[in-house]
């Protein structure tokens, strides 16, 4: 029998799974490691642990499944959203960590850009706004603020595309990758924005010549790199992507139309469009899709806090919750508070939540916006408080829809939900309500690195990307309640005002 691997390289952790060619798992394995915060709104990614990481689960999950390497046929690495890409020198050493996705630093670096460039041709080229999200702008804060670490520079790298070159000797860059590097890449024509490029400063010699699908083989495994993983010289490896849309893959979304969110921390709302008939608008994300690359465009609505929101008030206001966890682990926490949440009528008596605990991606891109409540009154208790928190983040998900439907782009009326935060029934129903779609759920989800596998096995011509819906199964679909529905509608238009009213306040609130 021959046997895939995929391995994602996230925030937090790095998870590998091995897998048969139909899809099977068997065997998983995860390592946690810290990010790096130097300062507030700050973050930098040292690749050392990361990559220790790699090469463990990658070992793990081949003694675990008990399989000789000889039958591994392929394997694929994506991982988190760089940001700036990790910058090396020419023996490949990396000169600093990366900055990634989270990392707010480069604000003076987006009105620099803004001032010189303007939002209006960057959004013309790369159909993309300017914020500190985006690794062209923290590429931009490297060079003004670390001049010498600048001159050393020989790539930028992306985190996975760095395993990779451990692993292979091969340097590569994905489709996906670049297009959320943001200003270095053309969205009309799918290759490097060149012009712009010069006009930022930023060497085109940075990267790949090519930029390849995340399918590609883009090497094999060196006699070295199998001594690190444990995988045998020459398994091809595929380039991989962006964690995000290879997730999204994995619960089989392909087709043009189909959308899903993926419910963690932060949110991804991700819909597939033709790249000939695709709607974009810098208020949104786009780069090219991590299947059929060269023809689909990833739209992406990025919350940046969701299920953190929900994380904290766990933290700081269920201490009750918590200890009878810790007594009773069948019902956790989480558990203990929908319940309460549960008895609570839709729209919380009145309290809507701003979920913007550490700034706001789309569709509103405002790095000064903050958590705000409103409707308080002597009535409410931490039941009201806690439901109003899920629809708040369910509200921000209708934000990005709304953004998205606008402009014109076309929805299937089913959306499938991921993530942890999926795993509760109440907030399903509550985002059906809320959105007006119905929700899919996959109780048994292995996220990116099972659509690793699916790119490995595609990248080796052993099946094509249709072979995801085989492995995709649904246990069950929340419909909206009509009732929910209008109530939710009127709160929505209370939602967005409560914003739009207090924008202006929130850089004046002190740090």
């Amino acid at each position: 029998m021959s046997y895939l691997v995929g391995t994602d390289i996230g925030t937090l952790s790095t998870k590998t799974i091995l897998a048969t060619t139909e899809g099977q798992v068997l065997a998983h394995s995860s390592i946690d490691y810290d990010i790096v915060t130097p300062k507030p709104l700050w973050a930098d990614f040292p690749i050392a642990k990361p990559l220790r990481a790699v090469y463990e689960t990658i070992k793990n999950v081949i003694k675990i499944a008990k399989i000789k390497p000889d039958d591994i046929v392929g394997a694929c690495i994506s991982g988190l959203y760089g940001g700036s890409g990790i910058p090396v020198d020419k023996n490949m050493t990396e000169i600093r960590p990366a900055i990634p996705w989270l990392d707010k630093r480069a604000t003076a670096e987006c009105k620099w850009i803004e001032e010189t460039i303007g939002a209006e041709k960057i959004a013309e080229i790369t159909g993309n706004c300017i914020d500190t999200y985006w690794g062209f702008t923290k590429m931009e804060w490297i060079r003004f603020n670390e001049p010498k670490n600048w001159a050393k520079i020989y790539q930028l790298v992306t985190p996975n595309a760095y395993a990779i070159y451990k692993l292979t000797g091969e340097i590569s860059l994905d489709y996906s990758s670049a297009g959320n590097y943001g200003g270095i890449f053309d969205i009309h024509k799918f290759s490097y924005a060149e012009s712009l490029m010069e006009e930022l400063k930023i060497p085109r010699s940075f990267f790949p010549e090519k930029i390849v699908k995340s399918c590609d083989i883009v090497g094999e495994v060196t006699t070295e790199g199998e001594k690190l993983c444990g995988l045998k010289k020459g398994t091809p490896i595929s380039a991989g992507g962006i964690d995000a849309p290879v997730e999204a893959l994995s619960v089989g979304t392909l087709n043009i139309g189909e959308h899903t969110a993926t419910l963690g921390t932060s949110m991804c709302w991700n819909i597939v469009q033709d790249r000939n008939s695709a709607k974009i608008d810098p208020s949104l994300i786009n780069y090219p899709y991590v299947a059929n690359d060269e023809n689909t465009i990833y739209t992406f609505g990025g919350a940046t806090t969701a299920a953190g929101i929900i994380t904290w008030f766990r933290d700081n206001l269920a201490e009750g919750e918590v200890l009878r966890a810790k007594e009773d682990p069948k019902k956790s926490a989480y558990q203990q508070l929908d319940e309460l949440a549960s008895k609570i009528p839709a729209g919380s008596n009145g309290l809507v939540t701003l979920p913007y605990f550490m700034g706001e991606r789309t569709p509103v891109w405002d790095s000064y916006a903050r958590g705000t409540i409103i409707g308080l009154t002597l009535y409410h208790t931490r039941a009201h408080l806690f439901r109003s928190f899920l629809e708040g983040v369910a509200f921000s998900l209708r934000d990005n829809i709304e953004a998205a439907l606008s402009i014109g782009v076309q929805l299937d009326d089913e959306m499938t939900l991921i993530g942890g935060g999926a795993k509760s029934s109440l907030w399903r129903q509550i985002f059906a309500d809320v959105t007006g779609f119905k929700i899919r759920y996959l109780s048994q989800s292995y996220g990116a690195p099972l659509g690793d596998v699916l790119l490995a096995g595609v990248g080796n011509k052993l099946f094509s990307y249709n072979e995801i819906k085989k492995w995709s199964k649904i246990e069950s679909i929340s419909k909206p309640n009509p009732k929910s529905q209008k109530i939710y509608d009127e709160l929505f238009k209370i939602y967005r005002a409560l914003y739009t009213n207090n924008r202006e306040l929130y850089p004046n609130l002190p740090k």
